[in-house]
């Protein structure tokens, strides 16, 4: 995989930050430092550090989240904060699965896996839901 998008992957900004970064000369990659943004690393072999910060990579990423109210399930609005806005760690590509109105609380969830996304909310698939309703 490419240091760029390993990093990019890892939440350290969009791939211009990364090559900042890399430019820097703070990217270490098994005790070299690293400077091309195209030089490829096994994020599951190798020892990589950002500024004496080791990486931990994983594919996918999973938040359970109490949604409070006057959020919305959504990755972009204009009007009201979003669950996204809520994680304060940066992943691409997070989303929630499934919605919750903008009053409404309640567990849910958030990732990057979208195979697993579209096995819980298709109809084909059956996964029983239970709603608690407190009027």
């Amino acid at each position: 995989m490419r240091i760029d998008k390993l990093l990019a992957h890892c939440g350290y900004g969009s791939r211009k930050d990364v090559k900042q970064l890399l430019k820097d000369g703070v990217v270490v990659s098994n005790g070299k430092k690293i400077k091309s943004s195209g030089a490829h690393v096994d994020p599951e072999k190798d020892e990589i550090y950002v500024d004496g910060e080791k990486i931990v990579y994983s594919k996918y990423v999973y938040y359970m989240l109490n949604k409070p109210d006057g959020c919305v399930s959504a990755t972009e609005d204009n009007l009201y904060p979003t669950v996204i806005d809520l994680i304060k760690e940066y992943h691409p590509g997070l989303f929630p699965v499934g919605r919750l109105d903008v009053d409404t609380e309640g567990l849910l969830l958030i990732t990057n896996d979208g195979q697993l996304a579209h096995r819980l909310l298709s109809p084909r698939t059956h996964v029983p839901k239970t709603y608690y309703v407190k009027v």
